[in-house]
């Protein structure tokens, strides 16, 4: 019998955001929960929250039942490598271009899931992306209910990874240089900073609850009724298509797919 439920390698932003997730939501009590990080401040962070802190790995993969992988590769890989075929624990791994055959190829027959989360988990907003086929059905509720704290997760297979980089993984940036881009046309045109920044931001939103609220109609039929003939919004549409703007997005996002395929093969 383990003494914790989850168990998390290192103790960083990511981490950080999954721990405060599971304790608001309820769906663990701090203390069913360890953190391994060789940082003290980081470790007198969760020790203040109620959950255990440690410095010492062993202590990590032998108390906790779910071991959460939050380090970056290089390390996974010089840590993991010392419990080779020494571990029974059930592994949730986050870390990007790592994939699960080699986390099986550094610790022996275990069982791996990964997970593809974005920096909007830091407001609980983000959307996971989650490979959970050699969990069972335990095992994959206990793992949506800690990932559907942090936002929307979805069952997608790891093959399709490099995809999943290139939408959500790394989307936050696409969005924010739109925002930005937005802002800076507003203070072109005569608005304040600040007047300009409130107006873009509550604009994106009502953007985003609108198409989730029409999810049967199509995009394009929403551009469309913003969009009057001889109107303004239409002036806009028209010069960002002859731009090629949504085939900029599109080419820039299989970039960082192709991206994504050649760390992965490091």
């Amino acid at each position: 019998m383990h003494k914790f439920e989850l168990g998390l390698l290192g103790g960083g932003n990511m981490a950080t955001a999954i721990v405060d997730g599971v304790i608001r939501s309820g769906v663990l009590t701090p203390d069913k929960i360890i953190v391994s990080d060789p940082s003290r401040d980081r470790r007198d962070y969760f020790n203040a929250a109620g959950v255990k802190a440690t410095d010492d790995n062993a202590e990590l993969f032998t108390d906790a039942e779910y071991i959460l992988l939050a380090v970056k590769p290089q390390v996974a890989a010089q840590i993991l490598g010392e419990y080779n075929g020494k571990v029974q624990n059930k592994f949730i791994s986050i870390m990007a271009g790592f994939s699960k055959a080699k986390i099986k190829s550094l610790l022996g027959d275990v069982k791996v899931a990964r997970i593809m989360p974005n920096t909007a988990a830091m407001v609980g907003e983000a959307m996971s992306a989650i490979d959970s086929t050699e969990f069972n059905a335990a095992e994959r509720e206990f793992l949506y209910n800690i990932f559907n704290t942090l936002g929307k997760a979805a069952e997608i297979p790891e093959n399709m990874f490099d995809a999943v980089t290139a939408v959500s993984g790394s989307g936050p940036a696409y969005i924010y240089m739109f925002i930005k881009a937005m802002i800076d046309g507003g203070i072109a045109a005569g608005l304040s900073e600040e007047d300009s920044k409130t107006l873009t931001l509550q604009t994106v939103i009502g953007g985003v609850k609108m198409v989730k609220h029409n999810s049967d109609t199509p995009i394009d039929t929403l551009i469309d009724r913003v969009c009057s003939k001889g109107g303004t919004t239409i002036q806009a549409v028209d010069y960002y298509r002859d731009k090629g703007l949504e085939n900029i997005i599109i080419e820039g996002m299989k970039r960082c797919k192709a991206r994504s395929e050649e760390l992965g093969r490091l």
